[in-house]
């Protein structure tokens, strides 16, 4: 079977081969196999010019190592960004937005952007450093009301996303049994990022009619955009990311449902209208909201994390989702790098055979974002070796 069969025939829950095998996984969104050009999550960020610094990519022998195996024996899964979906500054057109300064320094650089408003500029700076696929974030683009006043004040029509772009790469992908997931980001996370995050749980107690314009916002461009795609042949599997904000500790199940489900199931009921899948990505504790992700139509959860990084094993939650949503996991990162292989190898039967084989995808809980040491490497390669073994239905 292809990728392309084996991963919707997951989710359908059809006949397979085999269990389907993300690995490795660079920020929850699957990476590149060997030999295709690599689009780091925060391309659109680092934009106009401005070196991603990413070489480690390309020339780390172990992780070159790792995705040739990854080509050659697991599934063949892109991602790709539509810049106009791009949730920093809360989806502002890009006209309005410039890279002011940059600051090099040593092994990384400080990215000074500016927003141009009706009511005043906003600046949002952050670090990148050579050799890591992260950023961090030194300045905030909202420090206070007044800002955001500002940043809603910005004149906002819809930008119709370059879609053969998007054809050209799908064809090219489908032509090797490939299958494309399209990263949608959530309205909650969209405005969250906007401030410190304790700023943003503190506000959700004394400024929730704010954060809800915000999120409102966020909301209705997102969803513009996404009706435009999906309008157009855009598909099959949207990837919608990053609701752990919301779940417990850091959220009562009152608000999640205010500032994600009300939102998010609007988009999953327009995606599957025009007959596409729904992945949602959620770090956490997501046993305490699997019944909601259920009622919203969710087609695929990753990385359902089992404690102390989550609060769910996969067994149990398999068991719990009765085959209505296909889950991905769990082999936590931590054990790639600090298990031996034949910890990882005991690990990746359990988490295939506790619960059934049945719409179940094998991954790790994230991948690395920097250089891979040698225990890595050979924990990947017993990762994917053991995903083989025992994921054979025949």
């Amino acid at each position: 079977m292809t990728s392309k069969e084996r991963i919707l025939g997951a989710i359908k829950g059809q006949e397979i081969d085999r269990v389907p095998i993300y690995a490795p996984f660079l920020t929850a969104r699957v990476i590149n196999p060997a030999h295709v050009p690599v689009v780091p999550p925060i391309s659109n960020l680092l934009q106009d010019g401005i070196s991603a610094l990413d070489d480690w990519l390309t020339k780390d022998p172990n992780y070159l190592q790792i995705t040739k195996l990854v080509n050659e024996k697991c599934e063949k899964v892109w991602s790709y960004y539509f810049r106009e979906l791009d949730r920093w500054f809360l989806l502002t057109p890009r006209e309005f937005i410039k890279v002011a300064k940059v600051e090099e320094e040593n092994d990384s650089i400080l990215i000074k952007y500016q927003v141009r408003t009706p009511k005043g500029n906003l600046e949002y700076i952050c670090e990148k450093r050579k050799d890591i696929s992260t950023v961090w974030d030194r300045k905030y683009i909202i420090k206070d009301k007044k800002d955001v006043e500002r940043i809603l004040s910005v004149p906002y029509t819809l930008q119709k996303s370059d879609i053969e772009d998007f054809f050209k790469y799908r064809r090219e992908i489908e032509e090797k049994g490939g299958l494309m997931y399209i990263f949608v980001s959530i309205p909650m996370v969209c405005v969250s990022q906007l401030f410190p995050f304790e700023q943003f749980l503190t506000w959700c107690a004394t400024e929730r009619s704010t954060l809800v314009r915000l999120i409102e916002t966020a909301f209705e461009r997102i969803f513009e955009q996404l009706e435009y795609l999906l309008q157009n042949g855009v598909g099959p599997i949207f990837h919608f990311g990053g609701s752990e904000q919301a779940t417990p500790p850091m959220m009562s199940p009152e608000l999640y449902d205010e500032f994600v489900l009300k939102y998010d199931s609007r988009f999953f009921d327009l995606v599957h209208r025009y007959g596409s899948y729904v992945a949602v990505h959620c770090h956490g504790r997501v046993g305490s909201i699997l019944d909601k992700l259920i009622d919203m139509g969710v087609d695929l959860l990753d990385p359902v994390e089992a404690p102390p990084g989550g609060d769910i094993e996969i067994g149990e939650a398999k068991r719990k989702v009765k085959g209505r949503i296909t889950l991905v996991g769990n082999i936590q990162i931590s054990d790639m790098e600090n298990c031996t292989p034949e910890e990882i190898d005991e690990k990746v039967k359990e988490a295939i055979f506790s619960g059934g084989k049945e719409k179940f995808i094998l991954g790790t809980t994230e991948g690395p974002l920097s250089s891979v040491s040698d225990r890595m490497k050979e924990n990947y390669i017993r990762f994917v070796e053991a995903g083989i073994k025992y994921g054979r239905f025949n």
